[in-house]
């Protein structure tokens, strides 16, 4: 679909305006929220979650509205398993805080910061402004105490709400849980980790007594002198609604089922002195198309990948197009050129006062966010026609800028600044995506045997393609050359319309030519192809 559809935009920003009016009154800010644990690399499903925050929040302030995207990085989770690819030795910080677990390149200062610069980094490339918030460094600043608290002094209350969801339970196994259950997790003076089990509260002294399991030795915590306490999930996240007075806040479909965090938390949330905010299920969105890359550790659906081969504002445009909920999948394979096509249609339109309304206003949101205008090329050659020339080319850059010359029938001369950022990601794309069985296999010499088995009609039209080649090197010049030989062959005007038998020869001629280039029936489109390879070279397998 070459256009866009983005009143779910306008849908959920107006039900936010709503829902903060009820509770905080007309003109006060309002908070829009995301989170991701960086526990891992952070994928195209996490980047929805932000991307639906920032949008939200980027039409409240187009309203003229005081709007913030508050981002949390939930780094005081526990460190629950070494992912594959990594040192068995991790296996020791297993259960120790994210913050706490050192990365083992020691390129940042933590396990979780590696992922979370990694992510930032990307988010500023896609015009996301957020306020960054570190869960570890909120809660060993003391911010939760109180939250800590009463949810301690709650926690009979607390667990009801959470037992009301619980299945295949007897009235007396619920009691029995109900005994022992707290509403936090304590990381062990001794060891770091959270393998320990809260033995009692004082509220008097705000002070936890717990037992280390590994050790076996019973310890205390002051909620007032350190931080050792975190909140379980469904717990921590309605208490951080109700202290940074959360409007909005999407999540993935998991969240709002029957039992999930988010129905859980909308009942939990009073014992806060809050509600729970308006909320947006969003659906996964996934990586498509076979690449080279796909299998390789380290390599996962991630924004920094997306960025290496997809121009900033395409990105927004992909998220942007489709309701939150709908799932999809970014294609890094061989159609990748599909989504460039289309991004490239919308902007013609534009350029040329042709789109809708909101067509014109989600491209405006996709290359103008309120942090600066995003860069897109002066130069919009199609993604497949430098892709091409690039492979063709064996990735050679200014190879690729001369064939873009020629193509554009433009001097060279800064033609590199006007396909920023897309010649960039196209020369990525060739050789870092693009499967090695799938590249350009070019014949290296001209195969006799392979030009003897053409049929005369074929035979005669390549030697009519190298005739005339010579006065139409260009791209519009080959365009009209490849599909006006089988018309002269005919006996046709060049201007004849396409009939079925015009387009059969037409056809029977271009495979003829990718015969003798490449050794197969099908390739790149030709003029683009012929470009890509020079002239010289033509000639010499053409024959």
């Amino acid at each position: 679909m070459g256009g866009a559809r983005a009143d779910w935009l306008e849908r959920i920003a107006d039900r936010v305006v709503c829902h903060a009016a009820k509770r905080k009154g007309a003109g006060a800010s309002l908070i829009c929220a995301s989170g991701v644990s960086p526990s891992g690399e952070i994928h195209l499903g996490n980047l929805r979650e932000v991307f639906t925050t920032h949008f939200v929040v980027e039409e409240l302030l187009s309203r003229g509205l005081p709007a913030v995207h508050l981002h949390s990085w939930d780094d005081y989770d526990r460190f629950r398993k070494v992912p594959e690819g990594f040192p068995a030795s991790m296996e020791a910080f297993v259960g120790r805080p994210l913050c706490d677990v050192p990365d083992p390149d020691e390129q940042h200062e933590s396990w979780a910061a590696r992922f979370i610069h990694q992510f930032e980094r990307a988010a500023g490339e896609l015009g996301v402004q957020a306020r960054w918030v570190r869960q570890s460094e909120k809660y060993q600043a003391g911010a939760y105490r109180a939250g800590i608290e009463r949810a301690l002094d709650h926690r009979v209350a607390l667990f009801d709400v959470l037992s009301r969801f619980m299945t295949l339970r007897t009235p007396e196994q619920i009691a029995e849980l109900r005994a022992s259950w707290w509403p936090v997790r304590i990381y062990s003076a001794n060891t770091g980790t959270d393998d320990t089990t809260v033995l009692g509260w004082d509220p008097a002294t705000s002070t936890l007594q717990y037992r280390c399991n590994s050790s076996g030795e019973a310890l205390s915590t002051c909620l007032a002198d350190e931080s050792r306490v975190k909140l379980l999930w469904k717990i921590d996240w309605p208490m951080r609604w109700a202290v940074e007075q959360v409007d909005f806040e999407p999540g993935g479909e998991d969240h709002a089922s029957p039992g999930s965090s988010y129905t859980v938390g909308a009942q939990v949330v009073s014992h806060f002195d809050w509600v729970a905010p308006s909320f947006e299920a969003y659906g996964f969105v996934g990586m498509a198309g076979r690449t080279k890359m796909s299998s390789s550790t380290g390599t996962g659906a991630t924004p920094e990948f997306a960025l290496g081969f997809l121009e900033p504002a395409l990105v927004r445009w992909l998220y942007l197009r489709r309701p939150p909920r709908k799932k999809f999948n970014i294609e890094f394979g061989v159609d990748i050129w599909r989504q460039y096509d289309e991004w490239d249609a919308l902007d013609r339109r534009v350029v040329a006062d042709k789109a809708t309304p909101l067509e014109a206003r989600v491209h405006r949101l996709a290359l103008h966010p309120s942090a600066g205008s995003l860069p897109s090329p002066a130069v919009r050659l199609p993604f497949r026609s430098l892709t091409a020339a690039a492979d063709g080319s064996d990735g050679n850059r200014e190879q690729v800028i001369r064939i873009a010359a020629l193509s554009l029938e433009a001097p060279p001369d800064d033609l590199e600044r006007a396909l920023h950022p897309r010649l960039d990601r196209a020369l990525g794309w060739v050789t870092q995506v693009l499967p090695d069985d799938e590249r350009l296999s070019v014949r290296a010499e001209h195969d006799p045997a392979a030009f003897a088995a053409l049929d005369a009609t074929s035979q005669e039209a390549v030697r009519r393609l190298l005739a005339q080649m010579a006065d139409h090197w260009s791209l519009s010049g080959l365009t009209s050359l490849v599909y006006g030989v089988p018309k002269d062959m005919a006996g046709l005007p060049r201007d004849t319309p396409p009939t079925p038998e015009l387009k059969q020869a037409q056809r029977a001629f271009f495979v003829a030519v990718y015969q003798l280039l490449l050794g197969v029936e099908t390739g790149p489109r030709l003029p683009t192809l012929l470009l890509s390879l020079g002239e010289p070279r033509v000639r010499r397998l053409l024959g």
